[in-house]
């Protein structure tokens, strides 16, 4: 199993991970009724390196050639630059509803990337490779990483309703510090997490 940084070539096995880690969210602001699928849309954006989706924020778990885990890591500079880029394609494929739809669900659900933190994201392992501690090593390179970096704080959103991720969280170090109430049946609620580096 090798852990790398992603790259455009490998947009076709990643996306439909990526959605994996918050189906309904992505089915909800990409909705397929007004454009091309949620997967179809991060699959064309992860290729390209102007976006929020972009593969150069992922880092993926291959065993050989298979994307078996997807991982991102962005910060408020990523989000802040990808992000007249991202609504530009949002627009082009879904309208501007899906702008509105967007920015609800950054506003009262999940929380940007804050200023001098690391943003965990789009964390995901492929099902037939689950139960192996993939996750967990995915979340201890993000560590690594951060330390790197030099960052001293890693974030993320969670769903309320993934109890193995949040107890997988819980034991790298992650601290639950807020509980975010859906807006709309048609999402989940989340739980904003932190982890202060050593």
């Amino acid at each position: 199993m090798k852990f790398t940084a992603a790259l455009p070539k490998h947009a076709q096995q990643a996306a439909p991970l990526m959605r994996l880690s918050g189906p309904k969210a992505f089915d909800y602001v990409f909705s397929s009724k007004q454009g091309i699928s949620s997967t179809a849309y991060l699959e064309k954006y992860f290729a390209t390196p102007h976006t929020i989706f972009s593969h150069k924020y992922h880092y993926l778990l291959l065993n050989n050639d298979e994307v078996v885990g997807t991982l991102a890591l962005t910060t408020k500079q990523n989000h802040d630059d990808g992000f007249f880029q991202t609504a530009k394609s949002m627009i082009s494929h879904y309208g501007l509803r899906s702008i509105m739809r967007g920015l609800l669900f950054e506003l009262r659900l999940v929380r940007p990337p804050k200023k001098q933190h690391l943003c965990v994201g789009h964390v995901a392992i492929k099902p037939s490779y689950r139960g192996k501690g993939l996750g967990g090593q995915l979340i201890q390179q993000a560590d690594l990483i951060a330390r790197h970096r030099g960052f001293k704080t890693l974030a993320l959103d969670v769903r309320a309703d993934n109890l193995n991720a949040i107890e997988l969280y819980k034991r790298n170090g992650y601290k639950a510090k807020k509980y975010s109430k859906s807006f709309t049946q048609k999402l989940d609620d989340h739980i904003y997490m932190e982890k202060v580096l050593e």
